[in-house]
């Protein structure tokens, strides 16, 4: 030890070979989730998920937008570094906040072969978002029915702005996905075809919204309006009662650990089986989905 301490001191460039050696002998995953409030990291151990996360300032990111990469950049590697983690060692992999990402459900003949972005422009179907097809990163999610896709997207200049502040950090970006539909793929993986009709309540940031599913595809994706009980209950039961779907749904309850329990404490067991009362906050459901990948 005192040998390699005395050729780091002689040879100072000694220290960044090392690190890039450790990161090809030992490579690691690390899932970063960004909030405008808060910066939350994940890596995969022989104990399971280690968790980590830091409060950031207000004027380092804004609705899913890095305000200042510089200064986010050195956060990120300050944080990995913290843990033991050093930047070449660490492959990125994003997942987009919130705010950042829009979705719709393609069905029909022209649902049919869709696989990526490319494909999309060239369909220019009217998807009734914000986001200009030329000006966004597009992803494909391939869905359980041949004659349906669901299409995520997101600005071209949000995801380069992430990209930037990466870059920033000296640390390489392996995948980009947005928080929700990792968390949608977790609970498909959880859940395991259960139930035909899918109820799934999502509670994130304070806000929630209403998602319903039949047969694996998601059909009706709904921000509510309330946030707090009975409200909530009372605008959820009447959304589902007019979903009417065939049979009894599946509910399932994804928030954070402050709601675990509360949902089920009033629910009607006529309505269908509770199969999930806030046991996994959104972001511990899309690393079941994670976990699933790394196994792959």
């Amino acid at each position: 030890m005192a040998v390699l301490t005395e050729l780091r001191d002689r040879f100072p460039a000694l220290d960044g070979w090392l690190m890039q050696a450790q990161g090809l002998l030992d490579p690691r995953r690390v899932l970063m989730a960004p909030e405008d409030a808060a910066l939350h990291l994940a890596w995969w151990s022989q104990d399971g998920w280690e968790l980590s996360n830091v409060v950031l300032p207000p004027d380092l990111c804004s609705s899913g937008q890095p305000l200042n990469s510089d200064v986010l950049g050195e956060t990120i590697a300050d944080l990995l570094l913290e843990k033991g983690l050093s930047p070449p060692q660490v492959e990125i992999e994003l997942l987009l906040p919130m705010a950042s990402c829009q979705w719709r459900l393609l069905e029909g003949p022209a649902a049919v072969g869709l696989t990526c972005g490319a494909d999309l422009r060239l369909l220019q179907p009217e998807l009734g978002w914000s986001l200009a097809l030329q000006d966004s990163y597009l992803d494909v999610i391939p869905q359980s029915r041949e004659d349906f896709a669901l299409v995520v997207g997101t600005d071209r200049l949000l995801l380069q702005a992430w990209v930037s502040t990466l870059e920033e950090a000296d640390l390489s970006l392996r995948r980009v996905e947005w928080l929700l539909s990792a968390a949608w793929r977790g609970l498909c993986d959880a859940q395991a075809g259960a139930d035909e009709q899918l109820v799934w309540l999502v509670e994130h940031g304070g806000h929630w919204r209403l998602l319903l599913s039949s047969h694996g595809c998601l059909e009706i994706d709904l921000c509510l309006q309330a946030s707090q009980y009975p409200s909530l209950r009372e605008e959820v039961v009447e959304l589902v009662e007019a979903w009417d779907p065939a049979g009894l749904p599946g509910w399932w309850v994804t928030a954070g650990s402050q709601w675990q329990g509360r949902w089920g404490a009033e629910h009607d067991s006529c309505l269908g089986p509770l199969r999930s009362d806030a046991e996994m906050s959104l972001l511990e459901l899309a690393l079941t989905a994670s976990r699933r990948d790394r196994d792959d």
